[in-house]
């Protein structure tokens, strides 16, 4: 069986516990774990915990929720993943006191909540950041496209070796996900970062964030069965021109056999909707529809 989770609370519906009245003191009173139980009550087998969230808002994380998220994972029989911060942050900047800072912040995500290491399954990492997507998004000569691929990649694998060296995480647990570069270049990240594996975005390589040529369903789709051996995660979106790279699937150009082929191939890793409730119910009555031999969680809402 296919094990389906969610992002509970990330960067696109954290304002939905912010309280206008009570200002930023809403955040300080909130619960992280009550936000984890009602993700499970209402059906999700794995939950993505966006560690965005902890730095640039006053959200309280200490032993005592530390304890409850762990209690939850075990009497509900859930797994945990975990996504480093990705706001502001540039692993591959040629720029080193940013590259440091960047890692830095992901050093600082992982220490808090280090306490629950042995639980979270996967560390989802954005190797490379926005100056990187800027410069790729213009029309470069072929003869410097590999080059700066590689000058980028050089950076992002500085960047993600120190984190490695100062938090000492076990580098299988780290999944390099395809974003704003190219697709060759992450692959040759994950090569230099012997022992990690492959996030998929399916919204990434659909919006052709990953190269124009993996914007296709057949393309990602060849994608899919050629690093398959790689893969340790799946963010499962689509595409469309209002949502961007955070659609309901069947709202853009998801090709369903994508899933065949994942649920043919016994993938055993977590399938993540980064979207909100409305969105991922949308998406698994999509699958529901076009996958009837794939089983779903019974999502009450």
């Amino acid at each position: 069986m296919l094990r389906f989770g969610i992002t509970p609370i990330d960067e696109n519906n954290i304002m939905s516990v912010f309280n206008r009245g009570k200002g930023m003191q809403s955040f300080r009173e909130l619960s992280f774990s009550d936000i984890i139980l009602d993700a499970v009550e209402r059906g999700y087998h794995h939950c993505e915990i966006t560690l965005d969230i902890f730095q640039i808002l006053p959200i309280p994380m200490n032993d005592a929720e530390i304890q409850k998220l762990r209690d939850i994972k075990k009497k509900y029989d859930i797994t945990y993943s975990a996504h480093f911060p990705i706001w502001s942050i540039d692993l591959s900047s040629p720029n080193k006191f940013i590259r440091e800072a960047s890692a830095e912040s992901i050093i600082h995500s992982y220490d808090m909540f280090k306490k629950l290491e042995e639980d979270i399954e996967i560390y989802v990492l954005h190797p490379t950041g926005k100056l990187a997507a800027e410069i790729f998004s213009l029309d470069i000569p072929k003869k410097y496209f590999k080059l700066l691929t590689a000058l980028f990649s050089g950076f992002a694998v500085q960047g993600i070796k120190k984190v490695i060296r100062e938090t000492k995480i076990d580098r299988t647990k780290i999944a390099i996900e395809n974003i704003d570069f190219p697709f060759e270049g992450s692959l040759d990240i994950i090569k230099k970062i012997r022992g990690s594996g492959l996030c998929i975005d399916t919204g990434h390589f659909l919006g052709g964030f990953s190269g124009d040529k993996y914007s296709t369903g057949d393309a990602i789709i060849e994608a899919l069965e050629a690093h398959f051996d790689k893969l340790i995660e799946i963010h499962l979106l689509d595409y469309n021109e209002k949502d961007r790279d955070h659609g309901a699937l069947g709202t853009g150009g998801f090709p369903p056999h994508f899933l065949k082929v994942v649920n043919d191939y016994n993938f055993d890793g977590p399938i993540v909707f980064e979207l909100n409730y409305e969105k991922a119910l949308e998406s698994i009555n999509f699958i529901k529809k076009n996958l009837p031999e794939i089983e779903v969680p019974k999502i009450t809402k």
